[in-house]
């Protein structure tokens, strides 16, 4: 049953396709490791070829804010700026940590970016700029896949739609309970 529920959140997502941010709106950007991480040399260790990276913005115009999610095969300039090309709206500040394939992102996209270097602090004291919301997000989705004792790496996907769908037709319970019903 939550296998179909978890579908029908997808279809959904499928016919109306993320769009966030808009003219000064900050899209905060960022990615993040899913696979489980040995603590203390005890547990399994993820192999590298099997990493799964999931890509992350989050519109910062919404409380809590609303999120993109999607699971990348490399987290390289030619996988992440379509990505960002199709998901923001021109207009749209986009913040991000120093990743390198972020470096076009105003030149090739044509939207602000701005960057925050974590190696010195997390929010830059002279700018403001951060990425606190969508590294918040992770922790969030994180918790919850450990909640459920993991996920496959094949499931992943439709459980981001999930986490992707409750941000935007499911607040509340029952939010959640009308909209599932209206949609099954």
């Amino acid at each position: 049953m939550f296998h179909y529920l978890r579908e029908v959140c997808s279809t959904k997502l499928i016919q109306t396709p993320a769009q966030l941010g808009g003219p000064g709106v900050v899209v905060q950007i960022d990615e993040s490791l899913f696979n489980h991480k040995a603590k203390h040399n005890r547990g399994r260790r993820a192999k590298k070829e099997g990493e799964l990276w999931v890509f992350g913005l989050a519109d910062t115009s919404f409380k809590p804010a609303i999120t993109y999610m999607e699971l990348v095969p490399k987290r390289n300039k030619e996988t992440l700026l379509p990505i960002i090309q199709r998901i923001v709206k021109p207009g749209s500040i986009v913040y991000s940590d120093q990743w390198r394939a972020y470096n076009k992102i105003q030149d090739e996209l044509n939207l602000e970016h701005a960057v925050v270097n974590h190696s010195l602090n997390f929010v830059d004291s002279e700018t403001g700029v951060h990425t606190q919301t969508i590294e918040s997000y992770w922790a969030k989705a994180k918790y919850k896949v450990k909640e459920m004792n993991g996920v496959s790496s094949d499931a992943l996907p439709s459980y981001l739609d999930e986490r992707m769908w409750r941000d935007r037709w499911a607040r509340t319970g029952e939010d959640a309970f009308m909209n599932i019903i209206i949609y099954c």
